[in-house]
Order: structure tokens, then sequence, then C-alpha cells
């Protein structure tokens, strides 16, 4: 009886768990989509600080990670040493469409994003 209840218990922690970690790695790609999408040569202190969040989030994907450094590094445009690491993200089979998406946009900036990386944000920011 002890150990049905056990498991009773921790099925519903497991479950919270796995929708924890859903809901921040989808706001971690949407935050980061959104702070891209108004892109003016570098993201802006309070962009920064959400970056170094997702950066220091136990629960983000080292792509995630990779794009939030990168894009915390942007100066007009992506550092060689970002954008060797994204290139490798964009060829990862273990990194998501969405994390490959941003990084394709992250390596054709130039100053801000173009209208058409603006398109493909909106549909990661939703």
């Amino acid at each position: 009886m002890k150990k049905i209840l056990q498991y009773l218990l921790l099925v519903p922690a497991v479950f919270l768990v796995s929708i924890v970690s859903a809901q921040s790695a989808e706001s971690g790609i949407s935050t980061m989509a959104a702070i891209i999408m108004h892109l003016n040569h570098y993201p802006d202190s309070s962009e920064q600080e959400k970056l170094a969040g997702i950066i220091a989030d136990q629960h983000a994907s080292t792509g995630e990670k990779i794009l939030a450094h990168a894009l915390k590094n942007m100066r007009h445009s992506v550092g060689d040493s970002d954008a060797d690491k994204l290139h490798q993200l964009q060829v990862d089979a273990s990194a998501s469409e969405q994390e490959k998406e941003l990084a394709a946009i992250l390596l054709g900036i130039t100053h801000h994003p173009s209208d058409s990386d603006k398109q493909k944000l909106k549909t990661l920011i939703d």
C-alpha cells in the first residue's frame, strides 16, 4: 500500500516537471525571437538580462544556450566564434528546428533582421 501511494505521488510530480521544462524551452525560443524581432545593432540592457537568464537556466537546451550567448555577444552581427557554434548547431541532429531556424537568422543579421526573417520570427514568438 505504501509503494502504491509513493507511485501515485510521483506521477503528478513527474508530469509537473515535464510541463515546466516544456514551458521553459518554449519561452526561451520565443523570448529570443522577440529580442531578434526588435534588434537594432545589439540587444539592450534589459534584453541582455533576459539572455543571461536563458544561459543560466538549467532547463534550457544546449542549443538555446548557444543561441542566447551568440545574441548576447552580438554587435551589429554575430562574432566569428559564435558564428562557428551557430553553424555547428544548424547541422546538429539533436537541435530542434526552431533552434536551427534562429541560428540561420542570427547568422544572416547585419544590424537588424530582414523583413523575411521577421515573418519567420513571428511564428516562433506565438
